[in-house]
């Protein structure tokens, strides 16, 4: 039984292609729990113009006629700065100006199902982590400062203070890394080193002993590598985190 229902926007100019998309989801949706509603435009000037209520996930064609992909993605973070967009391009240069404007991830055409699947599980993990806590912390020199765990990339420990870099902005707080694992706990939170309290949600992949959020790369430590590494599977297979690091 489908028990969620999530709107998504497909932004191709290739109707083909677009409709190989489209069947891609109907697929997923058979394979798991979670259904779509698919709104497909051939350019990004009709996406924008359109744009209401906003959409949970947006695939979106780099090389567009009139208006690229880029660039609507641009005036739409102008707006709606939280909907989860995955770039479709032929050309994997484009993903690095692809976090630029905070793009999800990408994928390189031509698409195959299984590449396709993997990004979506993904995309749904962080859609699922947006209905995670909201705490309050005291921010140094500012006063008090709300913070939503699913806009919560890491936790940075820096000179005896805490820095939290969240996709609204830095905060600095006096607060000790065990409260914050306290307020996080049931959040997909996993410790790369013993100075990142990372997201798990915000990780887009591993190399060695690096880890990249976007454009960031953190360092994992020897000590933490292997278990940072076990929890990120647990994640990326639909399991539950538990912080007992």
């Amino acid at each position: 039984m489908v028990q969620d229902i999530k709107t998504v926007a497909i932004v191709e100019d290739d109707g083909a292609t677009a409709e190989l998309f489209e069947a891609y989801f109907l697929r997923h949706a058979q394979e798991t729990s979670c259904g779509f509603s698919v709104t497909k435009y051939s350019n990004g000037e009709d996406f924008l113009e359109s744009y209401g209520a906003g959409f949970d996930l947006v695939l979106m064609d780099i090389e567009l006629p009139g208006l690229n992909g880029m660039e609507t993605i641009r005036r739409l973070r102008e707006r709606d700065k939280k909907t989860i967009v995955i770039f479709a391009t032929n050309l994997a240069q484009y993903a690095i100006k692809g976090y630029e404007v905070e793009a999800f991830d990408f994928i390189v055409k031509p698409i195959t199902y299984f590449n396709f699947s993997v990004r979506l599980k993904r995309a749904m993990q962080r859609m699922a982590a947006k209905t995670e806590t909201e705490f309050w912390i005291s921010v140094v020199g500012e006063g008090k400062q709300k913070i939503k765990s699913s806009a919560l990339k890491y936790v940075e420990v820096m000179d005896h203070k805490l820095v939290f870099h969240t996709t609204e902005g830095n905060y600095e707080s006096n607060a000790s890394l065990l409260k914050a694992r306290e307020f996080l706990r049931g959040a997909p939170f996993a410790l790369c080193n013993r100075c990142y309290f990372v997201n798990l949600a915000f990780v887009t992949g591993t190399w060695q002993y690096e880890v990249y959020l976007g454009d960031e790369t953190l360092q994992m430590s020897h000590l933490k590598r292997n278990e940072f590494l076990r929890k990120l599977n647990v994640y990326l297979s639909g399991g539950t985190i538990e912080d007992d690091n």
